[in-house]
């Protein structure tokens, strides 16, 4: 479900890059060394923007550092930490175990039945360390399965859920700005809910599984009724933003809300104009 929240690489110029790669890099760093190689192969973009939005709100120091990844290991690459990078890798290992158990129940995935096995132990410490969060999380998992398994058409329901995890995740303290960090998670993981049953509807009609958007996809305006929705959300997204005073990355925050978050949408787009320019944004 996840992926969506990432940077457009190709509208940086080679400053932001390495900007971006530092907190993507740092990250990864932060999972390795709190979670092992498991822990790292968790990764995700989408938790790269919550360490660079929640560094950006609380302003702690950013320390800067470079070295050889065994990923990598051409060239040097330049890390970033601070004092909120362990938070996002909880939360990037949180969602991940619960990616794979949905993996598990939707797929039958035997790999990402033992990809959640690795992670069990690790996820068990993040839940005593945010228990009221997790809770909050995993009801809002446990409503989803149960709606998803009726095949419920309740498109906005399903949304809101989603953004409630997400919503969860991006409250990093409570604190004044709890609420607004809340509203803008909350927006963006209805984007995320609605992009990923846009993006998925082909493969989810071809092995019958359920998809929010089956009685949507019936009609003769469904793409436009989607880019509606999906612009929708997008914006509200954006409102939630203008709230906070954000001023450190923020020209790397607004190219992820702006731009970033329709990668996925634009590629999907291209593949069925054959005749057009296909490269990659990224």
């Amino acid at each position: 479900m996840f992926g969506y929240i990432t940077a457009n690489m190709g509208t940086l110029d080679k400053d932001q890059q390495t900007r971006y790669r530092a907190y993507y890099c740092g990250l990864c760093r932060v999972l390795r060394e709190n979670y092992g190689q498991a822990g790292r192969l968790t990764l995700s973009n989408d938790m790269t923007f919550l360490a660079i939005v929640l560094s950006s709100l609380y302003e702690p120091k950013v320390n800067t550092s470079n070295g050889v990844c065994p990923v990598h290991p051409v060239a040097s690459r330049q890390y970033a930490d601070t004092e909120i990078f362990p938070y996002a890798a909880d939360m990037n290992l949180l969602l991940a175990y619960y990616m794979c158990l949905d993996g598990v129940k939707d797929d039958h995935s035997r790999l990402k039945e033992i990809r959640a096995r690795s992670l069990k132990k690790s996820f068990d410490k993040i839940t005593l360390r945010y228990p009221e969060k997790c809770a909050a999380i995993g009801d809002a998992l446990e409503r989803i399965n149960i709606l998803e398994a009726q095949q419920s058409d309740s498109l906005d329901e399903l949304c809101d859920l989603t953004g409630r995890i997400v919503g969860e995740i991006f409250r990093y303290r409570q604190d004044e700005w709890a609420d607004m960090l809340y509203g803008l998670g909350h927006a963006l993981g209805r984007f995320i809910y609605m992009m990923d049953a846009y993006e998925d509807y082909d493969a989810d009609k071809r092995l019958r599984r359920f998809n929010p958007l089956r009685t949507l996809h019936s009609q003769p305006d469904y793409e436009t009724q989607v880019r509606d929705i999906l612009l929708l959300l997008a914006g509200e997204a954006a409102q939630e933003l203008d709230l906070l005073p954000l001023e450190r990355d923020l020209d790397l925050i607004q190219n992820v809300l702006f731009s970033g978050i329709w990668v996925r949408y634009a590629r999907m787009h291209r593949k069925d104009q054959p005749n057009e320019d296909n490269r990659d944004d990224q």
